[in-house]
């Protein structure tokens, strides 16, 4: 038998549908280019960059908007009810094998859901726009690499959720929360040594004026940075960046090779100073307690939530965990906007320690030309876009403010 959805699950729908409507919006009709954007950019080079970015946008709003209906039929329609009851009924009543096979269905209809969107968008796309340097079957093997881990850690989950909520059924959300506070941690501290080289090499920069550039800047910062590493991007884009990651033994700067190659030295100097003032304001702490704060908001709204489709008694139906990919789609959406400028206020903070450390606004002004050209970034993109989904401060406010510095 269908779930009624109740209050709670249907006001959270009507307002991320609202925002993927706005978002949909601002994607199809973004308005008018800045004329302020022109004074640093050609008209031609304003729509090359708005019509590269429409393709992204649309691609992530209709995965969204895809997702969701099929998750709110799995979990609210009778049909989706009767699909659960059947599987569970193919397991012989074997509960553990009838929670796998669910998982497992779901797992795999929402990857092939995902994926024509995925190939079109972070392949073709980029090879259309002549970003991507990865070959047919290189972009193959990145794909199952990722979609192999993500099973992987997915499937550890599921019976983690369903052991603790059943051992645990008043009390599981704050161990669920804690549980997933500590996987930030250890994500944080491994993914450098353990992940990223999974995808990537890893080389420590041994160019001497590079050298000699860190040891000046981490000296003015007042941090100590032992290396910067530079990361192999170019077997896979044109594109140029940079990041701080790690936690304690595994902190490090990453430079793309492409910044090193196609860069001056300037703004290089530049881009490595803004990610030493990631390090020297805690960014990567603050996002940590932050993210471990709403870990404890996030599982606890999930077990209101849960209220109305869970039994009084175990065991708790596999549909639950339909449940629970659902409000976590929705949730994201949801506060995406708060998300995203808690990491544009860090990017301003970077970018001000940047022009503390190189007395140089004239280089990263520089840089954010380049970068915004090379990289076809939106130079004059709709607020609410900017609003709901930069995780950077557009480069026009970038440039404004390192020419006010």
């Amino acid at each position: 038998m269908e779930r009624p959805i109740n209050y709670a699950w249907l006001g959270l729908i009507v307002l991320a549908g609202a925002l993927s409507a706005l978002y949909l919006g601002n994607s199809l009709y973004p308005g008018l280019i800045n004329s302020d954007a022109l004074r640093y950019f050609s008209l031609e080079q304003a729509h090359n960059a708005r019509a590269y970015n429409f393709v992204p946008r649309i691609i992530f709003i209709t995965s969204f908007i895809l997702q969701a209906a099929a998750l709110i039929w799995l979990v609210f329609s009778r049909k989706g009810a009767e699909m659960a009851h059947w599987l569970e009924g193919k397991s012989g009543g074997h509960y553990w094998q009838s929670l796998i096979s669910y998982f497992l269905l779901l797992w795999f209809f929402l990857r092939l859901l995902r994926l024509p969107l995925t190939l079109f968008g972070n392949y073709y796309w980029q090879q259309t726009w002549g970003f991507s340097t990865q070959s047919f079957g290189s972009w193959w093997s990145d794909y199952f690499k990722n979609a192999t881990l993500d099973l992987f850690l997915s499937t550890f989950g599921v019976l983690m959720f369903f052991l603790i909520l059943k051992h645990w059924p008043k009390i599981w959300w704050v161990i669920v929360a804690t549980l997933f506070s500590v996987w930030l941690l250890l994500q944080n501290f491994l993914w450098p040594v353990i992940v990223a080289p999974m995808f990537n090499h890893f080389e420590i920069v041994n160019d001497s004026a590079v050298i000699n550039m860190v040891q000046d800047l981490a000296y003015k910062a007042g941090i100590q940075v032992d290396e910067v590493l530079v990361m192999d991007a170019s077997k896979r884009t044109t594109k140029a960046n940079a990041y701080f990651s790690g936690l304690g033994t595994t902190k490090q700067i990453v430079i793309y090779d492409n910044l090193l190659k196609n860069y001056p030295m300037d703004e290089v100097r530049s881009v490595i100073a803004h990610e030493m003032g990631h390090w020297q304001k805690g960014h990567i702490i603050q996002g940590l307690t932050l993210g471990i704060l709403g870990s404890f908001l996030v599982w606890g709204l999930l077990a209101f939530f849960l209220r109305g489709l869970t039994p009084k008694f175990a065991p708790y139906p596999p549909q639950l965990w339909a449940s629970l990919q659902l409000f976590l789609l929705l949730i994201m959406m949801v506060t995406n906007p708060l998300q995203s400028y808690i990491s544009r206020e860090m990017e301003k903070q970077a970018d001000q320690v940047s022009l503390e450390l190189t007395k140089d606004p004239s280089a990263g002004v520089r840089l954010q030309l380049n970068l915004a050209t090379k990289n076809l970034s939106d130079v004059s993109p709709p607020d609410f876009i900017v609003w709901f989904e930069y995780t950077h401060p557009p480069v026009l406010s970038r440039i404004r403010a390192m020419v006010g510095y």
